[in-house]
């Protein structure tokens, strides 16, 4: 039988209660920062004196996981790559502040979850320097106890080496840790890690088969998954 669940008031004790879920870990693109239409300008920026035009929204979201090394090699020789990651950054850091926003409902949800004791991690598919400038300038990073990011795996999602990765550097048991995602690939890598999966409806390019995998949450807007930050009661 489920644990109920029960409301935080003047007469219940902290101490005596217990997130359902302590630790939660997060996608960060497309979850808690709408980037994509940047990261979009950002590659075509990068490789359009190569290809001679520009990506396709369709064309952009059948690119593989990986890198952003790893990505541009699809479209040019190794030799362009460094060229064009230094091209991708430029742009990105320069259009940041008017090119990306964090979703409405998001500050809130992660306040409530770090206030509540939830230890918070993010896994990503962004390297490193972007994932840690997107966080740091969307006023985030100091929310979360670890972030995984593309430099930091060998295989990437929907393989769950990056979640298993986080779960490690926040001490996080898997039985009581949520992944939420926008992507079916984040779908995928929870169940791989054993994790609750949470789908991010509201930032999804992918909405229909991220429905159709039916993770064990699903929400529309952020303000549902405060769900997530409720206590039960510890026995001890």
């Amino acid at each position: 039988m489920a644990t109920p669940l029960i409301d935080v008031n003047s007469s219940t004790s902290r101490s005596s209660l217990q997130p359902v879920f302590p630790w939660v870990i997060f996608d960060m693109d497309g979850t808690l920062v709408d980037t994509f239409e940047l990261n979009l300008r950002s590659l075509n920026y990068a490789v359009k004196r190569i290809l001679k035009r520009t990506l396709t929204v369709e064309e952009a979201l059948q690119i593989p996981g990986g890198t952003l090394q790893e990505q541009l090699s699809n479209y040019m020789l190794p030799r362009a790559v460094p060229r064009a990651v230094e091209r991708y950054y430029t742009y990105y850091c320069r259009h940041f502040a008017s090119g990306t926003r964090v979703f409405p409902g998001i500050r809130g949800l992660l306040f409530t979850m770090h206030a509540r004791g939830i230890k918070l991690a993010i896994c990503t598919g962004a390297g490193r320097q972007i994932a840690g400038f997107t966080l740091a300038r969307s006023m985030l990073s100091d929310l979360f106890a670890a972030v995984v990011s593309a430099d930091d795996v060998n295989r990437h999602k929907p393989d769950p080496e990056g979640l298993k990765i986080a779960m490690g550097r926040i001490g996080a048991v898997c039985d009581h840790t949520v992944y939420m995602g926008d992507h079916p690939h984040d779908i995928r890598a929870s169940r791989s890690a054993g994790t609750k999966s949470a789908g991010a409806s509201w930032g999804s390019m992918h909405r229909n088969e991220l429905h159709g995998l039916k993770p064990d949450f699903l929400f529309m807007n952020p303000s549902e998954a405060l769900v997530l930050s409720d206590f039960h009661v510890h026995i001890s």
